[in-house]
């Protein structure tokens, strides 16, 4: 009987452990900075990615750059721990074929944003209203 006891609480133990450790490990969330955030929605728009699918990454000099869709950005941000302002400087012009979702993530960059939060791998990009783009992220290499 004792046998059983204990065997018993070691599996309820080691259950335990295993769901608190995955549970810690799921609610980690990636960070703003040198994370490869590759445009999903924008404006309740779902994107389809293609060869030059939009992306952003800021890193920690403050600046911002990426792919619109098919021109290439670049530009500054600032950001506290909820705030986050772009200084958008400008992009390459060349010409493409569809500009709509690329317009899109321009106007996003110039417009009122806000604030942001980020969920495992989702970055949520507000002004002060609503969500108006959601990044997938990528962890890039140190």
């Amino acid at each position: 009987m004792m046998k059983k006891i204990v065997l018993l609480s070691i599996i309820i133990f080691s259950v335990f452990i295993l769901h608190a450790g995955n549970r810690k490990k799921n609610a980690e969330n990636l960070p703003l900075l040198n994370t490869k955030w590759i445009l999903e929605e924008i404006y309740n728009q779902h994107v389809i990615h293609n060869i030059d699918t939009a992306f952003i990454i800021f890193n920690e000099h403050y600046k911002i750059s990426g792919n619109l869709g098919c021109n290439l950005f670049f530009g500054n941000f600032n950001y506290g721990k909820k705030m986050l302002k772009f200084d958008y400087v400008g992009s390459t012009k060349k010409l493409c074929l569809d500009m709509h979702m690329e317009n899109q993530f321009v106007k996003m960059l110039r417009d009122d944003i806000s604030n942001y939060y980020i969920e495992k791998d989702l970055l949520y990009i507000r002004n002060k209203n609503k969500v108006v783009a959601v990044f997938r992220g990528i962890p890039t290499p140190k």
